[in-house]
């Protein structure tokens, strides 16, 4: 870790690295978008307004939105934060001065984004959520992997030479200056010729040109066996980061083949990086959307299945795996389609955040109290015999409002009692900030539905980074509601309303009711 004496620093490096990882739970995962992108996002949808496939009501909400996070942001002066909110008083018309001093304002906070929380973090301002998520957006927005940026500062973090937080700041910034986007080559090889009218293009490699690549570029060949192959283009600042648009392109080939001819591609199951070590696989990019309530309720094959929640799975499984256009198309269909009133599709958004924001207190509860007995066996008999992971995570509770909670090896996990801790302190304060940035991630699928769907524009700027904030979101509130139909027997918005009244009831006075926000009644 840092060489700090702050343990604060520790516990911020620990989460940043938590939201670089893939397989992170969705309750630690990331939820939002960087500001930057935020005033990008912005910028964009001004425009789109313009042209009448957003509304001025969901352009509002982004600037409210926006001004509340830079308000609360410690990396802008003052003097930015009073021109901004000046300039946002009123939805900016596009090609007005209002509008292009986001632009403005995007363009001058990137520049030097990381060296301004260097110095907010040197200062001793640090807090650990705010810090860690918004450096981990940024640099995601920016187009790195997370994998690469976990590399990057574990290989920091193994060096002899002790660092601080805010040295990792300006260590990242410059690797930033270091590493802008650039063209990457990257081979797609067939197993099979693909059916083509006018026959292999002359720019695709054939025969012994594709194993000749490979052992060009230094890659073992053994066991490759592939009549052609093509080498995609793809601009990205890292190797994995390639391989993950590369996928996407691949994608794309393959879903208008199936099209076109009714036959799937016979892709090989690698894609090949020129510069990388070894190659990638091609299927690697679930974006970890889970609805075990299928699993645990042993639903998985059942013929009896309510037909409106199971057509939403279906669609909600694109959220998962499709290209960036069908994700967003099927995951939003999926949202509204049980969760919107007739007068307000937009609603799905909030409604969808009600449910996961319920969810939350359980989900980190019943991780720690696991961890409890993995890692202090017969500290708390009660924990031992209890037969419910809700009742596990009651005791729990009681243990870190009591102080009583036994300390646990991992970072993470301390983070994790920290942030619980903080929870039961004033419930409804902190219930309230996680439901907003939640909805925050869901209202800005909707929007991307729009775009694509009414406005046609598939290259949005936040396309991509805002199916990697919502898909685990989504598949955590879509697994309540699958609960509720199945075991509570409750229909979706009368599942709803249960969440809405039991936030609004949220109490210090009763800590330990949010355990089972969605169970009381």
């Amino acid at each position: 870790m840092t060489t700090s004496v702050n343990p604060l620093e520790n516990l911020a490096l620990v989460r940043l690295l938590e939201f670089l990882s893939d397989s992170s739970s969705w309750s630690r995962s990331l939820w939002g978008i960087g500001v930057v992108l935020a005033l990008d996002e912005l910028y964009e949808a001004c425009a789109v307004m313009a042209q009448g496939h957003l509304s001025e009501a969901a352009v509002k909400r982004l600037i409210s939105s926006l001004n509340k996070r830079v308000g609360l942001h410690p990396g802008f002066t003052g003097a930015e934060k009073k021109v901004l909110h000046q300039q946002l008083q009123q939805v900016p018309r596009p090609d007005s001065v209002a509008h292009y001093t986001i632009r403005q304002m995007s363009a001058l906070v990137s520049t030097d984004y990381l060296l301004r929380w260097e110095r907010v973090v040197a200062s001793g301002n640090l807090t650990v959520e705010f810090f860690a998520r918004s450096v981990a957006g940024h640099l995601l927005d920016a187009g790195f992997s997370g994998q690469f940026l976990r590399d990057f500062i574990n290989a920091r973090i193994r060096e002899s030479t002790p660092f601080s937080l805010a040295q990792l700041c300006g260590d990242l910034h410059r690797e930033m200056t270091a590493s802008p986007p650039r063209d990457m080559d990257v081979l797609l090889a067939f197993g099979t010729i693909p059916r083509l009218v006018s026959g292999v293009p002359p720019s695709w490699l054939q025969g012994p040109q594709v194993t000749g690549w490979l052992r060009a570029h230094g890659f073992d060949t053994a066991g490759v066996r592939a009549p052609v192959a093509l080498v995609l283009k793809v601009r990205a600042r890292d190797l994995e980061g390639a391989a993950q648009r590369a996928r996407s392109e691949s994608d794309r080939y393959a879903a208008r083949a199936l099209l076109a001819t009714g036959q799937q591609l016979n892709r090989l199951p690698k894609l090949w990086v020129a510069g990388a070590a070894a190659p990638f696989d091609l299927n690697h990019d679930r974006r970890g959307v889970e609805v075990k309530e299928l699993y645990r309720e042993d639903r998985i094959f059942s013929a009896d299945t309510n037909k409106s929640v199971d057509a939403a799975l279906e669609l909600l499984a694109h959220l998962d795996g499709s290209s960036p256009v069908a994700a967003v198309a099927g995951g939003w269909g999926a949202i509204e389609g049980l969760l919107a009133p007739p007068s307000d599709r937009s609603a799905a958004a909030d409604n969808l955040a009600a449910l996961v924001t319920c969810s939350f207190p359980r989900a980190e509860l019943t991780r720690l109290a696991h961890l409890v007995r993995r890692h202090c066996p017969g500290r708390s008999q009660a924990l031992d015999s209890a037969a419910s992971n809700r009742e596990r995570a009651r005791l729990v509770g009681a243990m870190i409002i009591a102080g009583s909670m036994p300390p646990l090896p991992g970072l993470s996990d301390q983070a994790a009692v920290t942030r619980m801790r903080k929870l039961f302190q004033n419930p409804k304060v902190e219930l309230d900030v996680i439901r907003e940035v939640i909805s925050d991630a869901f209202h800005r699928l909707y929007r991307q539905r729009n775009l694509i769907l009414h406005g046609g524009k598939l290259d949005s700027v936040a396309l991509t980074p805002g199916l990697r904030t919502v898909a685990k979101l989504a598949g955590a509130g879509m697994d309540r509601v699958t609960h509720g139909h199945y075991v509570q027997h409750l229909k979706p918005l009368d599942l709803v309303a249960k969440a809405n009244v039991a936030l609004a009831l949220a109490d210090a006075a009763n800590p330990l009711a949010c355990v089972e926000l969605l169970e009381t009644g």
